[in-house]
């Protein structure tokens, strides 16, 4: 114990002796803490409602070892300053401040366990409790150690047994264990790519598909999409050896529910997909469909938070890399790495998360992967993550298109990055945004140009289908508000999409109308030759040359609940057509644009001569495909469940249902439809769990 140090004057050998104990107590304590923090956050995800915990099996050796390491230097700390002046009343105080620090740390870590702390994003309450809390537990232990000095003193000066010895010794052998584990950790084994089952189940015909998703990237920002930079030379190349849809619409404007719909081809409110709910349990998703019909199914994401294992993105691959599997995750999920390691890489490194994986990083894994590929055909889903906020990337790509302040990218974390509308941005500081953005689509389309070289290079290339699509867009200020998952601007949802490979037209460019929801069939189809039960939902109908569109191809519905919405009272819902987009906000505010002339959603001609009869009619195909599309709807908080307008929505809903289940009845096309192959069986409205604490929600960076 610290508290058997003496008060008396000390020669050379005793104030090492001091040092020593402050060193070997401290660091001791923040061993035995790091165990419990690594239990901690393996038993209790950031989010309560994750399925599996967003750390991996290092923070076992990790969070022992970063600990010991900073109390150990406290420690150190501790005892120079008591061998300054080694007075009585001196080393009692310090040993208090040891040992309150090691009961904060405790208090800290079990009160904030669900709640990751950002320097860019600290609020007062944030602070104060805190500081509270380790005011508090010192004046508490500085009693109790001025109490129980004497006492405790004695007892140990009777003790022979050597423990700051026996202490040291563990703990060199404990630092050991944990870097070698960490060790482990860094050069283990890469999973095999290999699945007998699949391999004697599936024929080997079949093509070897890889879907790529690029976290946030807008369509209007590709060259091959008419933009004016030239950022994506290697996309445009793909694009030349396959198809291009010109008009792809995504469900929705954030991440998760996003993603779900285009692994079940569900709705947001079909898939059940929110900032506080996995994608549930029931939805088959394309892994488990592919892995069922003979594919290997590998996953690499990079999006650290929306697609971790945990919110149910993974299920049904045999292989699925997310960040949970970083060093750096692990690292910044300690309480340390939270209030002094991230701050230091903000400080020192630049301005950005600690654990942000670039698309070279993902590469590497993608790559070891497939220099091992399957006998059987493998089905690759790729997340990069590289145009999300803030907009940062390597060199020379960091000034391709231009450069950003440091002012602007802590700008983007404290003000942009946020529900309401922008105001005191120049025109110039909004070039610089879109500049930097270009600059990371740059960096991102060469790193996509090295995996497209290498697939092509690869004996599986000739047999491989290519998928490039984005879960959503991203807005600069065209409405006012920035980044994503506030609105459902076509800004935020007109995404890229490219097909190419075997048995896809080459150079072709298609305009109408698609959903990047039906990829769900679209893969499907393509995994069985273009002849199954996913057909007519595949996207391979609009490249048939007698395709001729019908009523259910003139659509797209998408849906929002924002982010830190309280009970769902600002949800939204759009339908865009060939020539309109319709938007449906849960207070009863409707807008209209005409985005064949205004694509970027700039006229709002709501309140304009005739719109009135078009908003009608638009609301009332609205309601009617909501009322088809089958159930279970697992949430409602995307059809204004609590929201005032909620009980009229939910009125014309459930009147159009009627209708809706003859025609479910006979079979007729509706949302949902291929999703429906695997069961008919019609399961009512659907309560969801009760929501989760949105400070935890709030602590989330990224969308």
């Amino acid at each position: 114990m610290p508290i058997a140090l003496t008060a008396s004057p000390a020669p050379s050998a005793k104030r090492r002796q001091i040092v020593s104990r402050f060193v070997t107590i401290s660091a001791t304590a923040g061993l035995l803490l790091g165990i419990f923090e690594a239990a901690l956050l393996r038993s209790s995800p950031a989010i309560q409602f994750l399925l599996v915990p967003d750390i991996g099996f290092v923070e076992w050796f990790l969070a022992p070892l970063v600990d010991m390491a900073c109390f150990g230097l406290w420690g150190l700390a501790l005892g120079y300053l008591a061998v300054r002046n080694p007075t009585k009343h001196r080393i009692r105080f310090l040993v208090a401040a040891d040992a309150a620090t090691i009961a904060a740390f405790v208090v800290l870590r079990v009160r904030w366990i669900h709640a990751r702390i950002f320097i860019q994003d600290i609020r007062v309450k944030d602070f104060l409790i805190p500081l509270v809390a380790f005011a508090a537990a010192f004046a508490v232990l500085l009693v109790a150690v001025y109490l129980l000095w004497k006492p405790v003193s004695r007892l140990v000066a009777r003790s022979q047994f050597r423990w700051v010895r026996f202490l040291s010794w563990g703990l060199v052998a404990a630092g050991l264990v944990a870097l070698c584990g960490t060790g482990y950790f860094l050069w283990q084994p890469f999973p095999a790519s290999t699945n007998s089952r699949a391999e004697s189940a599936a024929p080997q015909h079949k093509p070897n598909i890889v879907f790529i998703v690029l976290d946030t990237v807008r369509a209007d920002h590709l060259s091959s999409y008419g933009y004016h930079r030239p950022t994506t030379p290697n996309i445009d190349r793909l694009a030349r050896r396959g198809v291009l849809f010109e008009n792809a619409i995504a469900p929705t404007s954030w991440t998760l529910p996003s993603h779900a719909a285009m692994f079940t081809g569900l709705l947001p409110h079909q898939n059940g997909a929110d900032w506080w709910l996995p994608l549930p349990p029931g939805p088959r998703t394309l892994a488990e469909a592919l892995s069922s019909n003979g594919y290997q199914t590998a996953g690499f994401v990079a999006n650290f938070n929306y697609c971790q294992k945990g919110w149910g993105i993974g299920r049904g691959f045999s292989i699925y890399r997310d960040d949970s599997e970083s060093l750096r995750r692990n690292l910044a999920g300690t309480l340390l790495g939270t209030a002094i390691i991230q701050p230091a890489y903000e400080t020192f490194c630049r301005f950005d998360y600690l654990e942000r994986q670039d698309a070279r990083e993902t590469n590497q894994r993608v790559f070891r992967w497939l220099r091992s590929p399957p006998s059987s055909p493998f089905f690759l889903f790729i997340n990069y993550f590289d145009t999300h906020v803030p907009y940062l990337t390597e060199p020379p790509y960091d000034h391709r298109f231009g450069k950003i302040s440091n002012r602007l990218v802590h700008k983007l974390f404290n003000d942009l990055n946020s529900p309401g509308p922008a105001t005191d941005l120049t025109p110039r500081d909004r070039a610089a945004l879109i500049a930097a953005y270009d600059n990371c689509l740059a960096f991102l389309d060469a790193q996509v140009g090295r995996l497209l070289d290498f697939l092509q290079n690869s004996p599986e290339g000739r047999n491989t289908i290519v998928i490039i699509t984005s879960d959503h867009g991203e807005e600069f200020g065209e409405q006012g508000f920035y980044s994503h998952g506030y609105n459902l601007y076509r800004p935020a949802l007109h995404v890229p999409l490219i097909i190419a490979g075997p048995g896809i037209p080459k150079g072709a460019r298609i305009s109408h109308l698609v959903r990047i929801r039906d990829l769900f069939s679209t893969v499907l189809d393509l995994s069985e030759g273009g002849d199954s039960h996913f057909t007519r939902d595949s996207l391979a109908r609009f490249w048939d040359p007698q395709f001729t569109p019908q009523p259910f191809d003139n659509f797209v519905v998408s849906e929002l609940v924002p982010v830190f919405n309280e009970d769902g009272k600002q949800a939204m819902i759009s339908i865009t057509t060939p020539q309109w987009q319709y938007i449906y906000n849960s207070s009863g505010r409707q807008e209209l644009y005409r985005w064949t002339t205004d694509p970027l959603n700039q006229e709002n001609l709501a309140d304009g001569t005739g719109a009135q009869a078009t908003m009608e009619e638009l609301h009332r195909r609205l309601i009617q495909l909501v009322a088809d599309s089958s159930q279970p709807w697992r949430d409602t908080d995307y059809l204004f469940a609590h929201s005032d307008n909620g009980r009229k929505f939910m009125s014309e809903l459930l009147a159009a249902r009627k209708p809706a289940l003859a025609q479910l009845a006979n079979k007729l096309l509706f949302i949902g439809a291929s999703q429906a192959f695997y069961t008919s069986q019609e399961i009512p409205l659907s309560s969801k769990p009760a929501r989760p604490d949105q400070e935890s929600l709030k602590s989330l960076p990224y969308h």
